[in-house]
């Protein structure tokens, strides 16, 4: 743990002179450019100084045919010296202009190295917390010899043997409770877990007791010194409830989970019974519900549609029904015996009724991308947690003043080969360079990358990627000429309008990115960190789109970005931070890489 965070020192300490490095660079070009202008300004001047003087000497010339005597060297040196000065001025310019370039093409480069380290720190932070996780979980299940002493007063009716068991028994209570403040107070996170203790399911398990001595006073009282050997028992999952992380650290491995058997068992940090989930005992689960077509998930996994019936091991269990256009029922439920459940769904506050989809029949009968409509409306768009990036603050009140039809997907493959086939399109990448795929921190561009072999397992559905900025420019105008609508990439506003679906959460599902909810750098899913996934392979929002958050970052068009190009939305290989609503990655048009996609708009 310890060179996790000096790594993530580092390189925060690199983010933020790289940083200041970005902010001098982009300075120093905003001036070049005001230099170029002036340049400019001032060859339009020399032109006319030139055009001046050269009208002189020719009158000079005119007047020495009448009078040779007459000397025009005076008027042909300041014609001389005029030209002179205007060709200096213009090779000034074109050196000017081609340093303004590259600096924008260092600034344009820096700013993409920036979020790739930025992604580093992350990726550093995830480390870092599962680390801690592990940390937690092997200082807590340790097993330690507890001595102890106790002294009970026999009741008048009770036998000599209840009263020495219930001694024991005292001593046995004395030492686990012992053992479980000595395992709180030990922890190298002792105060972040104390302040969770009471919330904890962490438990103290007894694997033997020895009597050191025993012997009854004159006043009947019973004395016993135990040697009680005990061991912490926490679960993975409760461990992040300790550290205050997400659960997706916390995913239970049975190789490591602390044993669940024992010959007795101390209450838990609760000061309450302890309900322990028995693989050994199974339930019956019946849930019915009010609609159909619905989907029931059960600790993250799908069962299917009511009505369902399944067996499930006594214990607790999240519960999870969902239906488009409702509000999703989550229960934690406590199953202790067979079981039947009615859920009732309710209505969404924005629900899809009729033209809820779209979709355009293009030239030749081809099908255009389903689209949903997102509804006209007012929200808060950036950082409004607090938890984000500068580049998203301040938060600003917006209103989508029409509703419009967004793609429920991103552009897969196939349908960009509709595209291809159609207009014999070459996209930038196949031109020149290729296309830039994520090592070790950094984009690497190869030249064999492109939409056909992004250098991953490519299917037909997956979203298509190494598309620059001007290649969904291509695609959406092909739409428009085909469908006889208005197609466009969305705007940063309307983009995140619709990814957010109505929340004010950092994803549309809550605060925390969770386990399996999307696809981005260690966000459990099975493609994380390895390829994008094909689209609609996660939950839709409550306005009907898929993967807004990871994936891939989607083109949109920015008011707020100089070269009107920014990516929204995160993506496979990139930290759960960087997937928020409201992460924002400004880029060259013409940057292209096998994380970053698009989807379209139509206008109504």
């Amino acid at each position: 743990m310890t060179e996790i965070q000096q790594q993530i020192l580092a390189n925060q300490s690199d983010y933020d002179s790289f940083q200041r490095n970005l902010d001098s660079e982009i300075a120093l070009a905003a001036s070049m450019e005001k230099e170029l202008a002036a340049l400019r300004a001032k060859g339009k001047e020399l032109e006319t100084s030139r055009q001046t003087k050269l009208a002189e000497m020719n009158v000079q010339y005119e007047r020495i045919i009448e009078d040779p005597s007459i000397d025009i060297t005076p008027a042909r040196e300041a014609y001389l010296a005029a030209v002179r000065a205007h060709k200096n001025n213009k090779d000034a310019i074109s050196s000017k202009y081609n340093d303004w370039q590259k600096k924008l093409a260092d600034v344009e480069q820096m700013r993409v190295s920036k979020h790739s380290l930025l992604n580093k720190i992350e990726s550093l932070k995830e480390q870092l917390n599962n680390a801690r996780i592990d940390r937690l979980f092997r200082e807590f299940n340790r097993q330690e010899m507890v001595s102890v002493s106790q002294e009970v007063a026999c009741d008048r009716d009770e036998t000599i043997a209840k009263c020495t068991d219930r001694g024991k028994f005292l001593a046995k209570q004395k030492a686990s409770k012992r053992f479980l403040d000595q395992l709180y107070d030990s922890l190298t996170e002792s105060e972040a877990a104390k302040q969770q203790r009471p919330n904890s399911e962490g438990y103290v398990l007894l694997q033997r007791s020895d009597v050191v001595q025993e012997g009854f006073s004159g006043a009947a009282n019973y004395n016993v010194q135990l040697n009680v050997e005990v061991k912490g028992n926490l679960k993975r999952s409760d461990a992040c409830k300790l550290l205050g992380l997400d659960r997706r650290y916390c995913v239970e491995d049975r190789r490591t989970s602390a044993p669940e058997s024992s010959s007795v068992v101390q209450v838990s940090g609760m000061d309450s019974n302890l309900n322990m989930a028995d693989d050994s005992v199974m339930h019956e689960l019946t849930l019915r519900s009010n609609v159909f077509d619905d989907e029931v998930f059960i600790n993250g996994v799908s069962y299917g549609s009511t009505k369902l019936q399944v067996m499930l091991p006594a214990g607790t269990h999240d519960l999870e029904v969902v239906k488009r256009g409702y509000e999703t029922y989550k229960q934690r439920l406590n199953l202790k015996e067979s079981t039947t459940l009615k859920v009732e769904l309710r209505r969404a506050q924005f629900a899809f009724n009729k033209g809820e989809k779209v979709q355009d029949i293009l030239f030749g009968d081809v099908p255009g991308p389903q689209l949903v409509v997102v509804p006209s409306g007012a929200y808060r768009m950036g950082d409004i947690n607090g938890t984000g990036l500068e580049n998203e603050r301040p938060v600003q009140s917006k209103t989508i003043a029409n509703s419009f039809g967004i793609s429920e997907t991103e552009i897969t493959v196939a349908e960009f080969r509709r595209f291809v086939d159609e207009t014999s399109y070459v996209t930038d990448a196949e031109k020149d360079k290729g296309c830039a795929y994520y090592e070790q921190g950094s984009p690497v561009w190869q030249e064999q990358l492109n939409w056909r072999t992004p250098g991953y397992a490519n299917t037909a559905n997956h979203p298509v990627v190494c598309i620059s900025q001007q290649d969904a420019l291509a695609y959406v105008n092909w739409l428009s000429r085909t469908s006889g609508n208005k197609y466009r990439l969305p705007s940063e506003e309307e983009w995140e309008y619709a990814a957010r679906g109505g929340k004010e959460t950092d994803y549309w599902w809550g605060d925390s990115v969770g386990s399996g909810n999307a696809n981005c750098g260690w966000c459990g899913s099975q493609w994380s960190n390895i390829s994008a996934a094909p689209v609609a392979s996660f939950d839709r929002n409550s306005y009907g789109l898929f993967d807004t958050a990871g994936n891939v970052w989607e083109w949109t068009v920015s008011s707020a970005s100089k070269s009107g190009s920014v990516v929204r939305g995160g993506a496979w290989n990139f930290a759960p931070r960087l997937s928020r609503v409201s992460t924002r990655m400004e880029l060259d048009p013409n940057f292209r890489a096998n994380y970053i996609g698009f989807r379209v708009v139509r206008e109504r």
